[in-house]
């Protein structure tokens, strides 16, 4: 089989006394390798029409994690914990969601990611968790405790496309960020659940393959039903 290629969108990183450049954290890149997958690097600085031209050079599309979208993209509540916004990133996603919508562009979205898919078809985001929701449960844990700690479980929608990609209707997850999805897009599919209600996954039915999550599977490899979300989208970008 002929590796499908998988464009996977960067973080921005402004260093006080270096060069602006765009980053990515290593597992994103090795989980799609180890999937079978070729990732190429997506910089923020991409054009709609470079975007146009991509989708008929990269088979598959990796939403990753990272800083927060601007609440002003969904009409959210203001917050002082808002934080790394990044308008051309913004933009960026919010555009290959859309394309990967009209064309079926095969995609997975990983925690901010998730984010962008909800608000590009017109959801909404609680802008700061502690803010807006109650809950007792763990959604951003600190860094000490290492990207693989589990920090709470997820109940799978049965019958769901994540239910039948991970065999499973359970899991303990990770967990790192503050801002969640409130109201889900129409058309969208809630595909996950964390104890506490919060949407944890996200999902499009007719599509070769368009899922979120709000986790971070890409640190947890270790276990099969989280390089089953990996295996997936490179099935569906390699058009099996």
């Amino acid at each position: 089989m002929i590796k499908p290629i998988i464009g996977i969108t960067t973080n921005s990183h402004f260093p006080k006394q270096n060069l602006p450049n765009d980053k990515l954290a290593h597992t994103y890149i090795e989980a799609v390798q180890a999937a079978g997958g070729l990732p190429v690097l997506l910089p923020n600085s991409l054009t709609k029409e470079d975007v146009a031209e991509l989708r008929g050079r990269l088979d598959g599309l990796l939403l990753s994690g990272g800083g927060d979208l601007d609440p002003e993209r969904f009409h959210g509540k203001k917050s002082e914990k808002i934080g790394d916004v990044w308008a051309p990133r913004d933009e960026l996603e919010i555009q290959l969601v859309k394309m990967s919508l009209d064309s079926d562009w095969p995609l997975l979205g990983i925690c901010r990611g998730m984010q962008v898919i909800n608000v590009a078809l017109g959801g909404t985001l609680y802008t700061d968790i502690p803010e807006q929701f109650v809950t007792t449960v763990s959604h951003n844990s600190s860094n000490e405790r290492g990207r693989d700690h589990i920090a709470h479980r997820v109940t799978i929608v049965e019958g769901s496309i994540l239910s039948g990609k991970l065999q499973v209707l359970g899991l303990g997850v990770n967990s790192f960020h503050h801002q969640a999805v409130d109201r889900v897009a129409s058309g969208l599919q809630v595909s996950a659940i964390a104890e506490d209600g919060l949407v944890e996954g996200l999902e499009l039915a007719g599509k070769s393959f368009f899922v979120g999550v709000q986790w971070h599977p890409e640190c947890l490899t270790r276990q099969k039903e989280q390089r089953a979300l990996f295996e997936a989208l490179i099935r569906a970008a390699a058009g099996n």
